[in-house]
């Protein structure tokens, strides 16, 4: 039996609701900060990548072959974190829809800010 993968470390909280046009998205970076299999590729989301960025950046699993975004020390692999501070995509025209539905104050964006990285939404 493998030992389960322990979820990322959180970026510290942020209080308070983004800008709605996404001005501070990339000073947070929280909802990029996420454990792996969290992003699933749906077959449009695949077709906006290039075969070289599907090779690189996803992954799949199991016998179903559901194709999710790679995790790379707790966040995504698509993130670029060559600057201190900021949290550019490097394929964000391309992102998949589940990046797009973390739209800045959606419920996923405010739960990431609190929590320092993506969590699953509580149940209604």
């Amino acid at each position: 039996m493998t030992d389960p993968i322990p979820p990322p470390e959180p970026l510290p909280p942020l209080d308070g609701i983004p800008d709605p046009h996404g001005a501070d998205c990339v000073a947070c970076g929280r909802c990029c900060h996420h454990g792996p299999h969290t992003v699933h590729l749906r077959e449009t989301d695949e077709r906006r990548l290039s075969p070289d960025e599907l090779a690189r950046l996803t992954e799949t699993t199991g016998t179903a072959g559901f194709r999710f975004l790679r995790s790379v020390a707790g966040a995504c692999i698509a993130l670029d974190r060559t600057t201190p501070g900021r949290y550019p995509c490097r394929i964000y025209p391309r992102r998949p829809d589940d990046c797009r539905d973390v739209a800045p104050g959606s419920p996923w964006c405010l739960a990431a800010r609190r929590a320092g990285r993506l969590v699953p939404l509580p149940a209604d």
